[in-house]
């Protein structure tokens, strides 16, 4: 997963109910709603998610080590969701006994490869890379009242951007895909035809790719690359992490049809994922 700044996520929290209006602004439904789409559940009226028990996000010190602030924001997130979630007061291992003893069942837990959630009840767990990449597309199916036999322009086929192209399809949609990588691209259409008997298009030129398609998800790490040439009064844009892809002067253009946070909507979908994975 991409590593975040401090300075990515230490507003987050504070800014929770402003994020979901901005949401319901520009999708029609709540961060809980677009969540549960995202994994085929029924979350009506803006109901939030049914509480678990107490949740545990556990700090990881290995690696580059911890994000100030990151486990306490993954629980601010799951808190605002209406979960009763803690951090540890320990991290690694000791911090894993420590939400055993608290009675935790389910653990959020991130280091610089992973990031998951695992429930201990059912030895299953969701991968926030996945779960960002379903997130995404079901508040673009929102977003844009459908993806339903729309072409949609994937950028990047790393571990985002493959779940986002499965999540495209099972909405109905079509998948394009750019990367820089073509073996990366020549990968994911394997994979696809493999899991779903369906063929993808694999774009060979970014910028013909951007002005060719009207619906795109953003899921690779270049900044500022879409630019006001690339975007059109009806185009619309799922950007999950960091850093944008938008050109700042081209936000202007989309900013009620963009949706962009740091972790917010992956790790809702992770929570309303491990809730469909109880047996």
């Amino acid at each position: 997963m991409t590593r975040l700044r401090e300075s990515d996520i230490n507003r987050i929290v504070y800014q929770m109910e402003q994020y979901n209006q901005e949401l319901l602004s520009k999708t029609g439904h709540t961060l809980s709603e677009i969540a549960a789409h995202a994994v085929g559940i029924k979350c009506m009226d803006g109901a939030k998610a049914r509480d678990q028990g107490p949740i545990a996000v556990i700090p990881m010190t290995c690696g580059q080590g911890v994000i100030g602030g990151f486990s306490e924001t993954v629980a601010g997130i799951l808190t605002f969701l209406g979960i009763q979630a803690f951090v540890t007061n320990s991290s690694d291992a000791k911090g894993f006994a420590e939400a055993l003893e608290r009675k935790a069942e389910i653990l959020f837990m991130a280091d610089d490869d992973r990031f998951i959630a695992a429930y201990l009840k059912t030895g299953r767990y969701s991968d926030n890379s996945q779960a960002t990449g379903k997130g995404y597309v079901a508040a673009l199916d929102y977003m844009t009242g459908g993806i339903k036999d729309q072409s949609v322009l994937i950028l990047g086929a790393g571990p985002v951007g493959t779940a986002a192209a499965f999540s495209v399809l099972n909405f109905g949609g079509k998948v394009h895909v750019y990367d820089k990588n073509d073996q990366a691209s020549a990968k994911l259409a394997k994979d696809v035809l493999t899991c779903c008997g369906q063929g993808i298009h694999i774009e060979k030129n970014l910028d013909s790719a951007l002005k060719g398609h009207r619906i795109i998800v953003d899921a690779c790490p270049e900044a500022e690359f879409i630019t006001q040439d690339h975007l059109y009064f009806d185009s619309y844009v799922a950007a999950p992490g960091v850093p944008l892809g938008i050109h700042a002067k081209a936000l202007e253009r989309i900013k009620t049809r963009l949706i962009h946070d740091p972790l917010q909507l992956g790790v809702a979908t992770m929570l309303y994922d491990i809730m469909t994975k109880e047996s």
